[in-house]
């Protein structure tokens, strides 16, 4: 089940992060397809966006880390 959802209106991709078992799906809304899964950490559901970099961060609650995912588009 999706923990979190959102938008980057500049390159039409959906972010969704699913904490169990802990990816954040990437899907393209322009085609209606997947374009990845990301894996992070479960129970990882907490994002942050850099809109003028394209990154998406990932908080990893069990090992106090961050994953940064770029999307190149």
């Amino acid at each position: 089940m999706p923990d979190v959802i959102f938008f980057n209106a500049a390159l039409a991709r959906l972010y969704v992060a699913i904490g169990d078992p802990g990816v954040v799906e990437v899907f393209d809304t322009r085609a209606l397809r997947r374009v990845e899964a990301v894996v992070t950490e479960k129970d990882a559901h907490t994002l942050a966006f850099d809109a003028a970099r394209n990154l998406v961060y990932a908080l990893l609650p069990h090992t106090h880390r961050a994953a940064v995912y770029v999307d190149r588009g």
